[in-house]
């Protein structure tokens, strides 16, 4: 998905290495929908995938087309939240028999185990990030203003429903609402 805020990053990052004094002559910066992406020759030397994995239609066939597009011993660096993110949410949907609305996010094994039957070397740590919210209508205004509220399976609450979720969330909590983000950190390593 190609979008402003894409494009905004990019200028960032460059902005960030001129700034750092790396020479930018044998860098590009490259926007690509993994989904969609296909090259006939491997030429980048790295790819870099931060918090966009999980937006991909296909999390593992994205990654390999990015992995494809790799120089021998070329290198893949990605960042994304996993399928065991925001199982308080998950479980509150539950208790009151509410359609949970969250996006579906990559199974890491998953990946793992279809990259890894390419010709790359795959190495991944997974780790657990607790964030903290006074009120649950708090952690879903984060959700937006993060750009992450975009639903990708065109199911919502109704208004009443999600009240009824907010409420009960904020009556099981202890004046906090602690959020899990299950954060996987993914190196794929072209063979030479």
């Amino acid at each position: 998905m190609i979008t402003d805020a894409s494009q905004k990053m990019l200028s960032t990052c460059k902005e960030n290495l001129e700034q750092a004094g790396i020479p930018l002559n044998n860098v590009q910066f490259k926007q690509l929908d993994a989904d969609t992406f296909k090259t006939e020759d491997a030429r980048f030397g790295l790819v870099i995938s931060n918090f966009a994995t999980h937006w991909f239609k296909d999390a593992s066939l994205g990654l390999q087309n990015l992995t494809e597009s790799l120089i021998p011993g070329g290198i893949l660096l990605a960042s994304f939240p996993g399928n065991h993110s925001f199982p308080t949410w998950y479980e509150n949907c539950l208790n009151l028999g509410l359609l949970h609305t969250a996006n579906p996010l990559p199974d890491v094994e998953e990946i793992v185990v279809k990259l890894s039957m390419g010709d790359v070397q795959i190495d991944y740590y997974e780790n657990d990030l607790y964030q903290e919210f006074d009120k649950a209508i708090e952690f879903f205004r984060h959700l937006k203003h993060i750009g992450s509220s975009v639903s990708t399976r065109d199911k919502s609450m109704k208004a009443k429903q999600f009240r009824l979720l907010l409420d009960h969330w904020d009556s099981k909590s202890n004046n906090k609402i602690k959020v899990k983000w299950h954060i996987v950190y993914l190196a794929a390593k072209k063979d030479f």
